[in-house]
């Protein structure tokens, strides 16, 4: 009886030995997995904060090439604006110094500033016609 209890203890405590590890391997996967799921959550928690601060960097970039754009634009009306200011005044000019010389080629002039010559070389042309000729 005393070997039937010793070969049964023996069954047994090889058979506990022998199923510890087929317990013990879902025990570390189940741990394993859980440490993997923790790490890409840990991770895609980084990520997602990394990706709310690049896109809040995106934004403030925006809104800076926004008010330059702004900026630049309103420059560049000024200049345009300034720009149709010279030339009306150059075409008034040139006209009345046609009429009052009797110049038709003043008035030829006006008509080329008007449509988009240059104000600058009609005026150095009614002042001086013969250093104009020259350029």
């Amino acid at each position: 009886m005393l070997k039937s209890a010793v070969a049964i203890m023996g069954l047994f405590l090889s058979g506990c030995f022998a199923a510890l590890p087929l317990v013990a391997a879902p025990a570390v996967e189940g741990a394993t997995s859980m440490a993997g799921t923790a790490g890409s959550t840990a991770s895609g928690v980084t990520g997602t904060q990394s990706m709310v601060e690049l896109n809040n960097a995106n934004i403030e970039y925006i809104k800076a090439q926004t008010h330059l754009l702004d900026a630049q634009t309103r420059t560049e009306d000024e200049k345009r604006t300034s720009m149709l200011s010279e030339r009306a005044t150059t075409v008034g000019i040139l006209r009345d110094t046609a009429k009052a010389r009797h110049d038709p080629m003043l008035e030829t002039l006006a008509m080329w500033v008007e449509e988009g010559g240059d104000p600058d070389y009609a005026i150095k042309y009614m002042l001086h016609p013969k250093d104009a000729k020259e350029d």
